[in-house]
């Protein structure tokens, strides 16, 4: 049996009216002022008082108030409604308020119940208004700094308890014109406060779109590179973008976006073809030139050095001055095969000591490999080599081990070789039992001690977990082990040694007056003074 249905929209949906939007404030703000533009006029006064706001337009006026409360059906005529798609459920942002709607010399007012289809009087007014008034209450006041974010792109006259609101033309003169999908396009780092404030708190870069004062966030961006940039789109009066129902906070993905999309991103690499220099990643130079757009190649981006830690506390390899980018050396585990080459390689190059050329080794991000200035040589293989092992121990979150000697030896893809002794390296440690999760052992000469800084050393060996105790806390903890082991290397009692000079020197009786101190197996105690008195301790009975 053959059924026709079709699609109808069910008198019930009258009783859900104040829930067809986002049921803020500043929603029922875009959506009067959009209603005002809409109507033509060119200014619109707020005024808060007793409770009450009143919103007073000089647009056009109401001719069929029927219209106001037919749910769907926008009243515009044929130019709004190719050009921006009015929904005709704007004036339901004021559900449930009771809220009075004078135009001309008609009134109604409109409460709880008329929003779900109760019958409204339309009466005469004694108040002649040319354009549209609505008064209505409402939770706060709809003070200037409240209006203002919503009035100043929407390209009229707003006026807030005789306040002038601050206007301006969402895009600057030089936004480039696109008929297709009709919108206007600049991409810039100069902003004004207003545009800032339709930006996120970690804004990072945006694409902001301007619907005639209502602004959203365009869920696109054109590349990788976001730093500073911010992206506007002015949409134009006879456009195809279309902003999702009812609330109107994104932008439909129709074919329309897709062209947007398009455009945004030829204005992304216009914008830095203008700006002559660049540090866009390698594929988006690419990118540019199937567009059609002719770039510069990047600048060149490298940091000296292999190894970086957000607290510093990798030792620093530094380039000397003068020393170009093309006599650096990349390095990459995956071609040293080797997970402690970069380690190796960057201590060589911050510890090591040369005759002739010395070896610098840099990080350049691998989005940038493509560019002719990163063609350089690279470290293809890490070798270190220990002398006579003095002393190893546990400690901390590692193993650490101290040698007479340690040598490291780079050699390069351009057949060079650089050797230096240095005072740390890392090695593989093989596991001793099954509990070891560590297989590194952090080696070090002697001469670390003076040379190296306690967050070198502890850096290798675990660094400052962000989620243990205070980084004072743990680095107290560190130099206390650090300081037992280098004790140790001295002797086994100088550790002892140092805390008996450190709790006699300690004592004002004392300090600098004692030659001589015993102490026996009983508990006696013996000072020699250096004048050459005697003073004996015993324990006492």
């Amino acid at each position: 049996m053959r059924q026709i249905i079709c699609a109808k929209v069910n008198p019930r949906l009258l009783t859900k009216a104040d829930r067809l939007f986002t049921g803020t404030v500043e929603g029922r703000i875009i959506e009067l002022l959009q209603n005002a533009r809409r109507a033509g006029a060119s200014e619109v006064k707020i005024v808060n008082k007793d409770k009450l706001i009143t919103v007073q337009d000089n647009g056009s006026g109401i001719e069929d108030f029927q219209k106001l409360l037919d749910l769907g059906g926008s009243g515009w005529d044929e130019k709004f409604e190719r050009g921006e798609d009015p929904a005709g459920v704007g004036l339901f942002s004021l559900a449930p308020r009771e809220t009075t709607i004078i135009s001309k010399n008609k009134k109604i007012v409109i409460s709880k119940d008329g929003w779900a289809g109760k019958p409204v009087n339309l009466t005469e007014s004694k108040e002649f208004v040319s354009g549209t008034k609505f008064i209505f209450e409402d939770e706060k006041p709809w003070d200037i700094d409240l209006v203002e974010k919503h009035a100043v792109f929407c390209g009229m006259k707003i006026i807030v308890d005789g306040k002038l609101c601050h206007s301006m033309p969402f895009c600057r003169g030089q936004a480039e014109c696109y008929e297709m999908p009709g919108c206007k396009i600049e991409v810039t780092k100069d902003i004004s406060k207003y545009h800032v404030g339709w930006t996120a708190t970690w804004y990072y870069g945006r694409v902001l779109v301007n619907f005639h004062g209502q602004v959203v966030q365009m869920n696109y961006w054109p590349g990788q590179n976001h730093s500073g940039l911010t992206i506007l789109v002015d949409i134009a009066n006879d456009t195809d973008i279309r902003l999702m129902l009812p609330a109107r906070t994104r932008l439909v993905e129709n074919k329309a976006f897709e062209k947007l999309k398009q455009a945004v991103e030829l204005e992304y690499y216009k914008y830095y073809q203008q700006q002559k220099t660049h540090h866009l990643p390698y594929s988006e130079f690419l990118r540019a030139r199937e567009l059609g757009i002719e770039l510069p190649e990047a600048e060149p981006q490298f940091y000296t050095g292999l190894v970086f830690d957000e607290y510093e506390q990798a030792v620093e390899v530094v380039k000397p001055e003068g020393f170009g980018l093309k006599d650096c050396y990349l390095c990459f585990n995956d071609e040293c095969k080797d997970n402690r080459a970069e380690t190796n390689a960057h201590l060589l190059g911050a510890l090591g000591r040369f005759k002739h050329k010395p070896f610098v080794p840099v990080t350049i991000n691998k989005s940038h490999m493509g560019y002719s200035w990163t063609k350089l040589p690279k470290v293809t293989k890490v070798i270190v080599k220990t002398g006579e092992e003095l002393l190893r121990q546990n400690i901390f979150a590692g193993e650490i081990a101290c040698f007479d000697k340690l040598l490291i030896t780079v050699h390069t893809s351009d057949g060079n070789e650089y050797s230096s002794d240095v005072c740390m390296a890392v090695i593989r440690a093989p596991k001793r039992n099954k509990y070891q999760w560590y297989d590194e052992v952090v080696c070090v000469t002697k001469e670390a001690r003076d040379n190296l800084s306690l967050d070198n050393i502890w850096y290798h060996l675990g660094g400052f977990d962000v989620e243990g105790d205070s980084y004072d806390t743990q680095e107290y903890a560190f130099e206390k082990e650090l300081n037992e082991f280098w004790n140790e290397l001295v002797g086994p009692y100088e550790s002892l040694r140092q805390e008996i000079c450190s709790l006699v020197n300690s004592r004002h009786d004392l300090y600098g007056k004692w030659r001589r101190i015993s102490l026996t197996g009983e508990g006696v105690l013996e000072i020699v003074f250096k004048g050459g008195k005697t003073e004996i301790a015993k324990p006492p009975k």
